[in-house]
């Protein structure tokens, strides 16, 4: 894979993306002093941040026999005119963004075996989410442990019983293993 400036538009895209799922100027936060680039493969754009001063070196031709794999943190993958947060950056995220959904030790478990979340896992959901948001779900002690769909208002979560889904599995820390494992 050969690394490639991000195109403008496509950039522009992602930046929608983000900061219409998660707040508006996160992404912008998230870039700090970080260059967004990318590596083709295939259909695929893998979206990385790297530091500005890698820049001259990446786009040097490399040495015979050596190909571009991963570089910097991976923000994400493009696939046609779709984007897709990479679960690296879910801790910068959380720093940043007010979407957040805290489950309790048993939720976080459930949801990181591929499990949605029900409302008896729910130790913490601002009030002002709605239906079909994405938050970044998080255990107690605050580590990211993937993204979900609300199923529901937050405000009308008092009206749910116990065994109500809230929020939809999209990704969680767990699928690599179930995956690749």
């Amino acid at each position: 894979m050969k690394p490639e400036l991000l195109d403008p538009i496509e950039w522009d895209t992602i930046i929608k993306a983000i900061d219409s799922e998660f707040g508006q100027g996160i992404t912008k936060k998230l870039l700090g002093k970080l260059t967004p680039m990318t590596l083709v493969h295939g259909n695929w754009r893998n979206i990385y941040l790297i530091p500005t001063s890698w820049m001259n070196m990446l786009f040097e031709e490399p040495p015979s026999g050596f190909d571009y794999h991963l570089v910097g943190k991976q923000l994400g993958v493009m696939t046609k005119d779709r984007f897709r947060i990479s679960l690296q950056i879910l801790p910068e995220l959380a720093q940043l963004t007010t979407k957040i959904l805290t489950v309790s030790k048993q939720g976080a478990e459930s949801f990181t075996y591929g499990r949605s979340i029900l409302k008896e896992s729910v130790d913490y959901l601002d009030f002002n989410l709605k239906r079909n948001q994405r938050v970044l779900v998080m255990d107690k002690d605050f580590h990211c442990l993937g993204i979900a769909s609300l199923a529901v208002d937050a405000n009308r979560i008092g009206r749910l019983k116990s065994d109500d889904l809230v929020g939809k599995n999209l990704v969680d820390i767990g699928w690599f293993i179930r995956r690749l494992g």
